[in-house]
């Protein structure tokens, strides 16, 4: 299983309806930051102390966490908390399940209720075809939309884009194979008021390539 030391660098929430979320963090600091943000404030309340009539620390984090993440998989997560937010539980509860002993990828989902976190194997090799596509809109990433197949990913490709789903749109006219995850911010140009799109893609170690189409 491929560990990093502290942190992962990329986790999927997972919806299981091939919606949800990427997320990326820049380093160990980054990514323990992220969490504490979390749970900090939470547990400022309790000042690392019990109270009584009230649950543990723990399990009031615990509560917290679950009941956060839970909006996030029904896609109610408010506007102003957006991705940026979600991030940060998603670290916590990383950081509360795993320690320092995380994959590379991870992949959170729920399943009857119970939130599970497991490696993200299916995306270390590079199956010429973005099994997940992430909208980079925040800090630390913004709205995926994963592809179990390459026809799954062709399906979506050739409908007609939302705002919510473009990325896909995009990356079938312009190239012909890609890494299995990939990453696409729009660049707005204020002079010409259009926007670009940059690419980037996590190797997770091995080599993978963006092929552009042959005009």
């Amino acid at each position: 299983m491929p560990i990093q030391e502290a942190f992962p660098q990329i986790v999927f929430l997972d919806r299981g309806d091939g919606t949800g979320y990427g997320f990326f963090y820049d380093s160990a600091a980054d990514f323990i930051h992220a969490a504490d943000s979390f749970v900090r404030p939470i547990l400022r309340s309790f000042a690392g102390e019990p109270v009584p009539g009230q649950p543990a620390p723990q399990e009031h984090l615990r509560s917290a966490l679950q009941s956060f993440l839970n909006q996030a998989f029904h896609g109610s997560i408010p506007d102003e908390v957006g991705a940026e937010g979600v991030s940060r539980a998603v670290a916590a509860l990383l950081r509360l399940r795993l320690g320092t002993q995380i994959p590379a990828v991870v992949v959170v989902e729920q399943h009857e209720g119970r939130i599970m976190v497991r490696p993200g194997l299916e995306y270390l090799p590079d199956g010429g075809y973005p099994r997940a596509v992430v909208l980079d809109a925040d800090t630390h990433g913004g709205a995926a939309h994963f592809f179990p197949t390459g026809e799954d990913f062709l399906v979506a490709a050739h409908e007609d884009p939302t705002p919510a789903c473009w990325l896909p749109q995009i990356i079938v006219r312009l190239y012909r194979r890609t890494p299995s995850v990939v990453v696409g911010k729009p660049i707005p140009d204020r002079r010409s008021g259009k926007s670009a799109v940059e690419f980037r893609a996590p190797s997770f170690g091995n080599k993978g390539y963006f092929v552009e189409r042959q005009r």
